[in-house]
């Protein structure tokens, strides 16, 4: 029976043959090595230092942007009850400006990786495609 990943070999009954315990441990597969040399190059970390600098501090902002929301409804609801035309009071123009935030935001790292990381990524694709073939 073959070993499941994660799993040793159960080595052969005494007189049978069968593969020796060395034999029967997977090889580093050449694709492996690819993508382990691949994740170690410039260009591989400078698609993630761009995604990080990007996504971070973006998700920082608006997180804090929602917490501050959240906090202002806790602690000063009469600021937030105050009307701003008929019905729409200052929570429903904070809370719909949530909403907008979304999709700006969207916009904005659709942009961004366009414009600063999916060239870049897809020549390293084709870099290691041409690897293992």
């Amino acid at each position: 029976m073959p070993a499941r990943p994660g799993q040793h070999p159960v080595p052969p009954l005494p007189g049978r043959s069968g593969p020796s315990p060395a034999e029967a441990r997977p090889a580093v597969d050449s694709s492996t090595e690819v993508y382990r040399t691949v994740q170690a190059s410039g260009a591989f970390q400078e698609i993630r230092h761009s995604y990080r600098a990007f996504v971070f501090p973006v998700s920082g902002a608006f997180l804090g942007w929602y917490l501050m929301y959240v906090a202002a409804q806790a602690a000063a609801p009469g600021v937030m009850r105050s009307q701003i035309a008929g019905p729409v009071n200052v929570a429903w123009l904070l809370g719909l400006l949530q909403f907008a935030t979304t999709f700006v935001l969207t916009w904005l790292y659709a942009r961004n990786a366009r414009t600063k990381r999916d060239r870049a990524a897809l020549g390293l694709r084709w870099d290691t495609q041409d690897q293992l073939r």
